[in-house]
């Protein structure tokens, strides 16, 4: 053991990368849920956050030993660690899409600071500050993000849901979907209709606000089972 401690105390930039590689595996499992939810800022983008925010704390902290072997100078080292902070805020804040009264884009903003946070934890060495994060944002992004939908719909009866149809081109098809969706308590807030594959298939766009209690994709998976319809999911 004495022999490993002797070896990287001669050799610290291996813990450097250590630490950076860490902070990419902590953004890259905080990125897979992301992905699955199928959202733009994912897998990649989490990765890159934190590797970032890890290498800019790694220079902020250790990258001025030089420097500081002159008395005359003087650094403060939480200058870089400021800046980490309100350069991934703007790249989170790109990530934010207002769309009428509702706002997108929101959790994945806060995950990125987040994430960000949580490289500049492992940079600093602050290992089990950096991983128990980790588990706490998933715990909120995952265990929660049932429950949390679900109360918002029973308090707020106007969640716009964007869902994408492919139905048969057949006489009054629209109709026939339209009144679907009255029949399960589902109001269309507005949609677009393109025709695809030589006018035999209809492609809608749409975005959508549900009732109380009703769930986007059980009525997704209700209306994919009439005969004319070829595709439908709700994208979330």
């Amino acid at each position: 053991m004495s022999q490993i401690n002797e070896f990287f105390s001669m050799h610290p930039e291996i813990i450097y990368v250590l630490r950076i590689i860490l902070a990419g595996i902590c953004g890259g499992i905080i990125g897979v849920e992301r992905t699955l939810r199928q959202k733009d800022a994912g897998f990649r983008t989490h990765i890159i956050v934190a590797v970032g925010a890890a290498i800019q704390i790694i220079v902020s902290k250790y990258g001025f030993y030089d420097a500081l072997i002159n008395e005359a100078v003087k650094v403060d080292v939480s200058r870089v660690a400021a800046s980490i902070i309100t350069g991934f805020s703007f790249l989170g804040a790109g990530m934010i899409f207002v769309k009428g009264v509702n706002i997108k884009g929101l959790t994945t903003a806060a995950g990125i600071l987040v994430t960000a946070a949580i490289g500049m934890a492992i940079g600093a060495g602050m290992y089990t500050v950096g991983i128990a994060s980790v588990a706490l944002l998933l715990l909120v992004q995952i265990v929660f993000h049932k429950f949390l939908i679900g109360f918002d719909k029973v308090l707020v009866n106007d969640t716009m849901i964007p869902c994408f149809i492919q139905i048969e081109n057949e006489p009054n098809a629209v109709n026939k979907m339209k009144k679907f969706f009255e029949e399960h308590d589902v109001h269309i807030a507005d949609s677009s209709v393109e025709t695809a594959e030589e006018n035999s298939l209809l492609t809608i766009h749409l975005n959508v606000m549900l009732g109380k209690n009703v769930d986007a994709d059980e009525v997704m998976a209700q209306l994919l089972a009439q005969p004319s319809v070829k595709q439908a999911f709700a994208l979330r």
